[in-house]
């Protein structure tokens, strides 16, 4: 399993996670999007991310506004079942 965090702006991931995801292989991996954002949803960021690689089996990610606790990160992830 692979995480891919990053910041949203303006409803997509930053651009410089768009090379990070261009220029490596997650075949084989489950990848799980996650973000941070005072404002703005996650969207279509994973969904367009999962394109821009075309490799791996990209989950439903997750929104975190700035102030997210730990407990609320690790309830998210406890309830991804992995």
């Amino acid at each position: 399993m692979t995480d891919a965090g990053y910041p949203i702006w303006w409803g997509i991931a930053a651009w410089p996670v768009d090379n990070f995801v261009k220029e490596n292989d997650f075949t084989g991996k489950t990848v799980i999007p996650f973000c941070t954002a005072a404002t703005s949803g996650i969207g279509d960021s994973g969904n367009l991310l999962e394109e821009m690689t075309g490799t791996g089996d990209w989950k439903e990610g997750e929104r975190f506004h700035g102030g997210a606790s730990e407990s609320d990160i690790s309830s998210w992830i406890d309830s991804l079942g992995l």
